[in-house]
């Protein structure tokens, strides 16, 4: 019976049934416990007494971001957890890793190339550019012209754009045995659309209305923990051997909950250690 014959006999008969279950499959139980895990962290990181979710959110980022006040926006008067370029960054990430996964592209392991490579790389080199100039004034030294957040905001975004586009496939490749290779951003087709998707998330974040605050908030630092655990599932499946086994999402479940809670983990750690050096000085 095809695909669609079976779409039929469903329709008419009322029936329905789950897909079957592979060998290589997790275990139920282990499946339901991650799920329950997780459920459980974002309820304790939200709801824990003690402090508030954007309080946690700013410990989970501390760790990669100077979180500068000049450097920052502030939704209803309150600071987001990362500044103005790592909110730009992470927010971009997003927005160009749902773009991959939205277009049925989620496990490409070819990279953009050609121009549209040297057009990322360039968004990046745009981004270092303005980062070292705004180092430049902040040691009063030299510089090319007055930096300020909405530069800072947008090369942030081009640059997460362009991270989205080359981290996802060197994950994909240690991860899948199946893998799409479709390069990522191949043509302008692929980039052109997300071009009033980061306008409107630049709008949005620089609008600073107060009502943004949590989902700015919560999906900016969202990419972070997506970068990080992306980098720590390439370094574990290549320093374990455990590479291209994975044949459904089903089964890289258990790999990306440990990914997942590595990255949280040195996030956490990242945090503390800064906290030491700071009140060392």
């Amino acid at each position: 019976m095809t695909i669609s014959d079976q779409s039929l006999h469903t329709a008419l008969h009322g029936k329905f049934t789950l897909p079957q279950r592979h060998k290589d499959d997790p275990p139920s139980w282990l499946l339901i416990g991650l799920g329950v895990a997780f459920v459980v962290a974002l309820l304790a990181l939200a709801f824990w007494p003690g402090a508030t979710l954007i309080q946690r959110l700013r410990a989970l980022d501390g760790g990669i971001c100077a979180q500068l006040p000049t450097h920052m926006f502030y939704p209803g008067g309150v600071a987001l957890p990362l500044c103005a370029r790592n909110t730009g960054i992470y927010l971009g990430f997003s927005i160009g890793a749902i773009a991959l996964f939205s277009r049925g592209m989620g496990r490409t392991v070819q990279p953009p190339r050609g121009w549209m490579a040297l057009l990322l790389l360039g968004f990046i080199a745009l981004m270092a550019v303005d980062g070292f100039n705004s180092l430049f004034v902040d040691l009063h030294l030299p510089h090319l012209y007055q930096p300020n957040n909405y530069l800072r905001l947008t090369t942030g975004l081009l640059t997460g754009t362009a991270m989205a586009a080359f981290l996802l496939p060197i994950a994909n490749g240690v991860l899948w045995r199946n893998p799409d290779h479709r390069a990522a951003y191949a043509s302008p087709r692929f980039l052109l659309p997300l071009v009033p998707v980061l306008l409107l998330a630049f709008g949005l974040v620089a609008s600073q209305w107060g009502w943004l605050l949590y989902p700015i908030a919560i999906l900016s630092s969202a990419g972070v923990v997506l970068a990080l655990s992306l980098i720590n599932l390439t370094f574990v499946l290549a320093l374990t051997g455990y590479v291209e086994r994975c044949r459904r999402f089903l089964q890289a479940t258990p790999l990306l909950a440990i990914a997942l809670t590595l990255a949280t983990s040195e996030l956490m750690v990242l945090f503390v250690v800064k906290q030491a050096l700071m009140r060392g000085m």
